[in-house]
């Protein structure tokens, strides 16, 4: 029973993850696109847009897309699991519509301040719309996965990519619709995946309110909402803060910029940390009981840092090269002068997440929270000073220093609840060695050969730190294969 249950949960995990992970992929692999169709200022615009968009879904949702798991499979009647998905979804219909009417209305006087540019209104309607379908969408995911359709889950993700990559092609590069087409596309696919989703969904629903259902629905939903809110605050806060803060004829490309930064910084995460974090809650609770359990720990910290830090290194060295493969413009080309400083903040999230096992294995989780919001507020902070004198350089180092401290924070309560004996001094040294390494260079800008005689010579000597030995990384992933099966 408990290896058929650990076996469902490794395929499906691995199926919606793959999923999720695709949505960013392809992300990616259109910035091409956009970077010959688009300006920096363009780009911008696009930008401020998607940020909009998704701090509007998590409002829209409170939560309601997660939190309805716990209440689906405490009550076991079909049912009443159909009343309690007709529930939340009667409820986003109502919550939904009473946010974005207004804001549709007065869209006129809203959308300068919060988009700018040309034909504001209009963006700012599209956003509304797909926003309100986006959230519908989310819901009928979720509905999928509590009936564990993961399969359906996988085919209608890779539908609604396809969609979605077919008519951006249509509308920028055909149509020449510019970012109006970008948007225009995105509107369109959220329409036709909304469709698709009804119809794989409309029988699993029952079209029935239940005040109770609704009210431990939001219980648990909202704090996950505001959880979400500080980090869209830490994570997106910044592109509206370069649009604000900085004069206007510099901020959109400024935000452009940033976020084709962030796009490139953003290839750790897919090569390292995602893999990473699918794989982590259940190697984290498969030792939990294992008498060398914090060893175990410490060594995964240290392997995760000294791969993490090559990946790192990597992409900061060549982010010139990097950005050249993705685009024959040049006006985006000064994008690589944030990579490193954004890059190194996603790696500070993959040790983050290694520290997590503290607070998660003695359910002290709010400290998680508390790591979160204090690291978004001192973001806000930092942006309003650091923007205004450097521009996206400070947005990036405002990201960077937010992250540094919500990783102290959070290894500061992991350890005081559960500690273990990481080779600490080891692994911040090692980091902001490399941290310095890379922003040197990118001032710099060394040729291309002396890179890859700097990368391999990093490469060749990180075992020297004490961190890890080749042969170690060989021998966990090993036991880590072990314990899957």
């Amino acid at each position: 029973m408990i290896k058929e249950a650990v076996l469902k949960l490794g395929k499906h995990s691995i199926i919606y993850g793959l999923g999720n992970i695709g949505t960013k992929i392809i992300s990616i692999l259109l910035l091409p696109l956009y970077t010959t169709f688009l300006t920096p200022a363009d780009y911008g615009v696009l930008q401020i847009c998607n940020v909009l968009s998704s701090i509007l879904v998590t409002i829209l949702l409170l939560g309601t897309s997660s939190a309805l798991f716990k209440v689906y499979y405490t009550d076991e009647n079909e049912e009443n699991r159909k009343t309690i998905l007709g529930t939340v979804l009667l409820f986003y219909l109502f919550f939904a519509t009473i946010v974005i009417l207004p804001l549709a209305l007065f869209r006129d006087s809203i959308s300068p301040i919060l988009i700018g540019g040309e034909r504001s209104s209009y963006l700012f309607l599209i956003v509304l719309i797909a926003a309100y379908f986006e959230g519908l969408i989310t819901l009928g995911l979720a509905i999928l996965r509590a009936n564990e359709k993961s399969t359906t889950y996988a085919i209608f993700s890779i539908v609604r990519l396809l969609i979605y990559i077919c008519l951006n092609i249509l509308f920028v590069a055909i149509l020449k619709r510019n970012y109006m087409g970008v948007k225009e596309a995105a509107l369109l696919a959220i329409l036709i995946s909304f469709v698709i989703i009804f119809l794989l969904t409309y029988n699993k629903i029952k079209w029935k309110f239940n005040r109770i259902y609704l009210n431990e629905v939001l219980v648990i939903g909202i704090p996950l909402a505001i959880g979400g809110l500080a980090s869209w605050v830490l994570n997106m806060t910044d592109r509206y803060m370069l649009k604000f803060l900085l004069p206007e004829d510099i901020a959109l490309t400024q935000v452009g910029l940033y976020s084709l930064g962030a796009k490139i910084a953003s290839f750790i995460h897919f090569a390292l940390i995602a893999p990473f974090m699918l794989s982590w809650g259940a190697l984290m609770y498969s030792y939990q009981n294992d008498p060398n359990a914090k060893v175990i720990y410490k060594n995964i910290l240290n392997i995760f840092t000294a791969i993490g830090g090559i990946v790192f290194i990597l992409i900061s060295l060549f982010s010139p090269e990097i950005l050249h493969l993705f685009s024959q413009n040049e006006e985006f080309f000064l994008a690589y002068r944030v990579i490193p400083y954004l890059t190194f903040s996603k790696l500070l999230f993959g040790i983050y997440m290694v520290f997590t096992v503290g607070v998660t294995l003695t359910k002290k989780t709010k400290y998680i929270s508390y790591a979160n919001s204090i690291a978004a507020i001192l973001n806000v902070a930092l942006n309003f000073v650091l923007i205004p004198r450097f521009g996206m350089i400070g947005a990036a180092l405002a990201s960077l220093i937010s992250f540094v401290i919500r990783t102290i924070i959070l290894y500061l309560s992991a350890q005081k609840h559960y500690h273990i004996n990481y080779d600490i001094v080891k692994v911040t040294s090692f980091i902001f060695i490399l941290l310095g390494i890379a922003i040197i260079q990118n001032y710099f800008q060394i040729s291309i050969i002396w890179k890859f005689i700097l990368f391999f010579t990093i490469l060749l000597t990180t075992p020297l730190t004490g961190l890890v030995r080749y042969s170690h990384i060989a021998a966990l992933w090993n036991v880590i294969l072990k314990k899957v099966r």
